[in-house]
C-alpha cells in the first residue's frame, strides 16, 4: 500500500507467487507504477527480483525509481544467498539504467540487503547486514553519463524501435 496525503491509497500484489505464497495469496495483477512528486516509481515484491521481465515492465514504463521490497531472511546465516540477490539488484539497474532501493528484514537473518544501487549498478549507500539501521537516501533524477546512455539506446530499440 501507498498513503500520500489528498491522495487515493494505491495498491501493488506481488505476482511471482511460488511455494508458501502460491499457498496463502492470489496473484497481482497491477503493473506496480506509481507517481509521487514527478517521480515515476516502480515497485516489486521480493521474488521477483529474480525475474528480469518483471523489471522490463519497468524499463518500458520509463520509471525513474524502482523499489524492491523484500522479507527475506533465514534461520541460519546464509551469506551466499545474500550476496546472490545483491547481484541480482546490481544486474536489474544495471540492465534497466535505473536507481533501485532494496528494503529487507533482519531478524533472524538478513538474506537481502537494504540499499540503494545507481544506475550502473554502484551500490549508493548500504545499511549493515544484520543490524538495525535507517536508511535514507535523497532520490534526484540524473542525466545518464556515457554508459548509461549506450544501454538505454540499445534497450530502446527493443521497445521503441531505437526512437
Amino acid at each position: 500500500m501507498l498513503f500520500q496525503p489528498n491522495q487515493p491509497v494505491w495498491f501493488y500484489d506481488k505476482r511471482a507467487l511460488w511455494g508458501w505464497d502460491r499457498e496463502h495469496f492470489a496473484q497481482g495483477s497491477c503493473d506496480g507504477i506509481f507517481e509521487i512528486a514527478g517521480i515515476s516509481v516502480g515497485v516489486r515484491i521480493c521474488f521477483e527480483v529474480r525475474f528480469p521481465e518483471y523489471f522490463r515492465e519497468l524499463y518500458a514504463r520509463k520509471t525513474d525509481l524502482n523499489v524492491v521490497l523484500f522479507y527475506d531472511v533465514s534461520d541460519v546465516d546464509d551469506t551466499g544467498r545474500y550476496d546472490l540477490i545483491k547481484g541480482h539488484l546490481q544486474t536489474r539497474a544495471v540492465e534497466n539504467v535505473s536507481t533501485i532501493v532494496s528494503v529487507d528484514s533482519i531478524h533472524p537473518y538478513q538474506t537481502a540487503p537494504t540499499a540503494v544501487f545507481g544506475k550502473s549498478g554502484q551500490i549508493l549507500k548500504e545499511c549493515t547486514r544484520n543490524q538495525p539501521e535507517l536508511l535514507i537516501y535523497d532520490f534526484e533524477k540524473t542525466e545518464d553519463d556515457f554508459g548509461e546512455t549506450g544501454r538505454r539506446r540499445i534497450s530502446d530499440t527493443f521497445f521503441f524501435d531505437g526512437k
